[in-house]
């Protein structure tokens, strides 16, 4: 049957769903974009902005246990946990332990590394096509320690970077001060990765793709999806209004909501959960930043946007449907004051948004184990803005049953 004659339904209109809907819809299928939000109006609303080809290392590490107690009675600390919600959240810490020895760090890294290596063309492949190169820049990134010794318990992740091609410089003090001149870094120290691009409004981007797309006959649904089901032949979304949609295949690309879809269609589930970020949207900050600067000390990212700068970071812990708790966005605050002493923070707009974290770190892209019409799009965790457009163009491979180009195997769903 060929693509013309295929009707697709893709659940979750974030950057990571947008995109699959839009490369759908140009390999010639009918594309139906079903979410319960605006497209871009989720978590790809208030992330960082950040496209970071070169982050292939996990968030699970040898030595992180030994971090852990200190980050968690830290006030300031990057990680929180709700410890009522501990219960339902051990098991994915049990496999998040288990990617945490060297052996499984290096397979996670070479495992990520092919996928990042496309990421750039990629989306500047989507953003020339659809008339939203305004919205990104391609300025590189500059990342801080606060000692140098911080920086050098972290070399072998540089090491991992070099291993696999991805660019990384240290920057003289003088450098940094032209580049940044209102950052204070005290005795620290400053690298400047080039491969990087911001986008100076990502919920407007991801919006965008959603609109090209329906500009070239992609169908609109905003509905919440209640059940979906499929077998050998169709596949059927059933959605709160009362909606029945049948189609040829399914895309799950619903972020930290697509395993309470998944585990309808699967026999057993896989280990993601939301790890929760928060952002201070600063519209009139005082001064300006040209390149988004990241604390590898302190674990947040500042990035210049098309109003203000965005604060952005922290990693908690807790059920999906758990309120949001903005103390941790006032940490962030607290941490940009830290390195722009002249930083106003008078108008600050808060935000929390659900990041799908695999406990592994890699995301879930590939076809259903149990039900060949059914392809997944989602767990990008930090990186669905990163690998959207990448992640669209392979799924519309996979549609078309033509191989990617990639290997697939490590994102596999049931590779637990």
């Amino acid at each position: 049957m060929s693509s013309q004659q295929q009707h697709c339904v893709v659940i979750g209109a974030g950057m990571v769903g947008s995109s699959c809907a839009w490369s759908l819809r140009r390999a010639g299928f009918a594309v139906t974009l079903m979410d319960y939000q605006e497209p871009g109006q989720s978590t790809s609303f208030g992330n960082c902005g950040c496209i970071s080809p070169n982050q292939i290392l996990p968030f699970s590490y040898p030595g992180i246990w030994r971090e852990l107690p200190s980050w968690l009675f830290n006030r300031l600390g990057p990680l929180f946990i709700r410890w009522r919600y501990l219960p339902e959240l051990a098991p994915w810490f049990w496999q998040f332990w288990r990617s945490s020895n060297w052996a499984k760090v290096q397979q996670i890294a070479a495992a990520q590394a092919p996928l990042m290596r496309r990421v750039i063309e990629d989306f500047d492949h989507l953003v020339s096509s659809i008339g939203a190169s305004d919205l990104v820049r391609a300025e590189g990134m500059i990342n801080v320690y606060d000692t140098m010794e911080e920086f050098r318990q972290a070399k072998w992740r540089y090491e991992l970077m070099d291993e696999h091609g991805f660019e990384w410089d240290i920057l003289a003090p003088a450098e940094l001060k032209i580049m940044a001149p209102e950052l204070r870094l005290d005795s620290g120290m400053a690298l400047f990765y080039p491969q990087w691009w911001h986008s100076v409004d990502p919920g407007a981007l991801s919006a965008r793709v959603a609109q090209a797309g329906f500009a070239e006959g992609v169908s609109w649904m905003k509905d919440k999806v209640s059940s979906v089901e499929a077998n050998d032949k169709r596949v059927k979304v059933v959605t709160e209004s009362g909606a029945h949609v049948r189609a040829d295949q399914l895309v799950v690309a619903a972020g930290a909501w697509s395993t309470r879809l998944a585990k309808q269609l699967e026999h057993r589930s896989v280990p993601m959960t939301p790890k929760r970020g928060y952002h201070a949207h600063i519209a009139d900050p005082g001064l300006s930043l040209r390149y988004p600067v990241t604390s590898s000390s302190r674990f947040f990212v500042m990035t210049p946007m098309a109003d203000g700068i965005r604060i952005a970071g922290t990693a908690e812990f807790a059920s999906l449907d758990a309120a949001p708790d903005y103390r941790r966005a006032q940490v962030l605050l607290e941490h940009g004051r830290h390195y722009l002493p002249n930083l106003q923070t008078s108008g600050v707009s808060e935000w929390m948004g659900q990041r799908p974290m695999m406990a592994d770190s890699l995301p879930v892209i590939g076809r259903s184990p149990r039900n060949p019409r059914v392809l997944y799009a989602f767990g990008h965790g930090h990186y669905g803005l990163t690998q959207g457009p990448s992640t669209g163009q392979i799924i519309a491979q996979l549609a078309q049953r033509v191989a990617p180009g990639i290997d697939l195997e490590p994102y596999r769903y049931d590779r637990f």
